[in-house]
């Protein structure tokens, strides 16, 4: 891979990890849009893992608070307001949020190799992520109350919302997206989701990293630990800001123009794969 490639892939991870606009998809397109050589899965997962650094970081409150409080279920807090959870509740709904995609993510993992790193499915992908993103929009829009923190669900509801993050497997599907909406519709605010979706984004990422790294190991896979650690440096620092500007833009802003986007790039990218490109 070339300087340039492995630093604008990273941009790209850095910026769609937590945008509901679907990382490996962008991943994907970039190299195709680019005439780049497919920089594969074990590039793909380094820089996910800057992602993982990234919301490590910037939830830094809330990891440490778990971490030192779970032993006396002390509180943790869970927003900006000062909002508390039991720590002990908190670490079940993670894990609750997580266990799907142990259990069923191993099962999608040849098809997401093999039929699923293409710009046509990824364009696809990315229209079915617009649709999502507009029912999302329908929940904040016509349910009034709305829940104000992670207090309001339960372990089903974290189980539903790590059920609906299995789907985020297939490159053109956003995880964040998909499981914002989840957390909307199991009765979260929409800050409130996507604070969730990050929290149980760290264990999706590092069980992904782990996979991905031990079947390169075993099949001889050639790592460019250059490449690696300028990817995972570059998508930690992007990811960190777009993170930060999220947050702040999802207290008052609306999905719209992200449906918009992707439902323009799905759109553009099945038509000029249908015309040859």
């Amino acid at each position: 891979m070339s300087f340039i490639q492995i630093v604008v892939l990273a941009i790209v991870q850095g910026i769609t990890e937590f945008l509901p606009i679907s990382s490996s998809g962008h991943l994907i397109l970039g190299s195709w849009l680019f005439d780049w050589p497919d920089q594969g899965l074990m590039f793909d997962t380094a820089v996910h893992v800057g992602s993982l650094v990234a919301v490590l970081v910037y939830f830094r409150r809330e990891w440490i608070q778990l971490a030192t409080g779970i032993t006396a279920n002390q509180l943790v807090e869970v927003d900006d307001s000062g909002s508390t959870v039991r720590a002990r509740t908190l670490a079940a709904l993670i894990v609750a949020g997580t266990v799907p995609l142990i259990v069923i993510g191993p099962f999608v993992k040849d098809a997401l190799e093999s039929d699923f790193r293409d710009p046509t499915a990824v364009g696809w992908l990315l229209i079915v992520t617009a649709v999502v993103l507009c029912v999302g929009e329908l929940f904040t829009r016509f349910v009034e109350k709305r829940s104000r923190d992670l207090k309001a669900i339960a372990i089903p509801q974290a189980f539903i919302i790590g059920l609906i993050q299995v789907l985020a497997v297939f490159p053109g599907v956003s995880r964040s997206g998909v499981t914002m909406v989840a957390g909307m519709a199991v009765g979260l605010t929409r800050e409130s989701a996507a604070r969730f979706s990050m929290l149980i984004a760290a264990p999706a990422i590092t069980g992904a990293g782990l996979l991905v790294a031990m079947d390169a190991l075993e099949g001889g896979e050639d790592i460019e630990l250059g490449a690696i650690a300028l990817g995972v440096s570059v998508s930690a620092i992007t990811a960190y800001f777009v993170i930060a500007g999220l947050m702040k833009l999802l207290r008052a802003g609306s999905f719209r123009p992200l449906i918009v986007y992707c439902a323009v790039a799905g759109a553009g990218v099945v038509i000029g794969r249908a015309l040859g490109a």
